[in-house]
């Protein structure tokens, strides 16, 4: 083609979706792709489930966990992903060491699979977008210290006021919501904004303040306000890595103020509110959680620091189709599901 460039230093591909051709149902989908290659182009006939097991293969790490997760032979595996580096003429991963190893050129190739799969499993929205808003399936992830908290409000307002709604929720940590949306396996996350969020777009639910979980007869309970300083020598109690509370509980505290060695961990905010209760240490709790410390003898005191909330946020993949639905969602959430809350910001575009 007149005028055209070779790729930018870096990339060795660029793919442009020109077309797809039907499928039938044992996934027999081919993706016909034009694709420049140093100012030629060439046509490559993708197997959209080849694509889906090398994101698989990316994911588990290994073809022999990968063709159990697939529930094919490792053959099979092997000779699809030989099938995909012959169609780009390109080797996606590198054989020659003990564990397999995705080369450059394989890791651009998943997250451009990832794209493409995700697009994929959004096509029936296409037809349902014009009909009423949230009238279809929903696939929703949430982060465990939101879900127990929210979800009773957020299923029954939800049945009440979209009755045609078919909602599928997954409780799981941040990172791998946000993988899944990204993927396309769910369609959006509950979750509690983060300062690495890439390649989502974002509605602001409101912001959650932290109060200071304390025994009965601790000296904090005279407070009626405790300050960042005050609790420099206080055993502080936390959730596990992986949460995000536990991130935005030590930014919230400043990280200089936490002893590494008096850090207990635990797997639910019901958890922490006990070993508090037990006397083992203090604790941050977000306001949507306050019900956690019901039947307990466990003070609540208000807690002031520069950063003391978190910003909870629902997520979905950027240029998703269904975006308006996920605002409407977002829109619902704020009036029915987080009273007391207030959202600085709107929704992003």
């Amino acid at each position: 083609m007149g005028g055209s460039h070779p790729p930018a230093h870096g990339a060795m591909l660029h793919c442009k979706l020109t077309g797809l051709a039907a499928f039938d149902q044992a996934d027999n989908f081919y993706i016909y792709v034009r694709i420049f290659r140093y100012k030629q182009y060439m046509n490559v006939n993708i197997n959209l489930r080849h694509l889906r097991y090398l994101v698989t293969l990316a994911e588990s790490g290994s073809f022999a966990a990968a063709a159990k997760a697939a529930g094919i032979t490792q053959s099979t595996l092997s000779a699809a992903i030989q099938g995909l580096e012959v169609e780009f003429e390109h080797k996606l991963i590198d054989r020659s060491g003990r564990r397999m190893q995705l080369l450059p050129f394989g890791e651009a190739m998943v997250r451009r699979a990832r794209h493409i799969l995700a697009e994929i499993e959004e096509l029936p929205q296409y037809a349902g977008r014009e009909v009423l808003p949230l009238s279809t399936r929903l696939r929703l992830g949430v982060i465990p210290s939101v879900a127990p908290f929210v979800l009773p409000r957020l299923l029954s307002s939800l049945n009440r006021d979209y009755p045609l709604l078919h909602l599928h929720v997954r409780e799981g940590l941040t990172h791998s919501l946000l993988t899944e949306v990204s993927s396309g396996r769910l369609d959006a996350a509950f979750i509690a904004h983060m300062p690495s969020l890439e390649g989502v777009e974002i509605a602001e639910l409101g912001k959650d303040p932290f109060y200071l979980a304390v025994k009965p007869g601790h000296p904090l309970t005279r407070l009626n306000e405790v300050t960042m300083a005050q609790l420099a020598h206080e055993p502080l109690l936390l959730l596990d890595q992986g949460h995000c509370l536990r991130e935005h509980a030590m930014v919230a505290l400043g990280r200089d103020a936490i002893t590494e060695e008096n850090d207990v961990r635990a797997a639910s905010l019901l958890t922490l509110v006990q070993l508090v209760e037990a006397g083992m240490g203090i604790t941050l709790l977000p306001k949507i959680a306050m019900d956690a410390v019901a039947g307990t003898q466990v003070k609540l005191i208000p807690y002031s620091a520069p950063k003391a909330a978190r910003t909870l946020v629902l997520a979905w993949r950027k240029g998703a189709v269904r975006a308006d639905d996920y605002r409407v969602l977002a829109a619902h959430i704020r009036k029915h599901c987080l009273p007391g809350l207030d959202a600085d910001t709107p929704p992003s575009p």
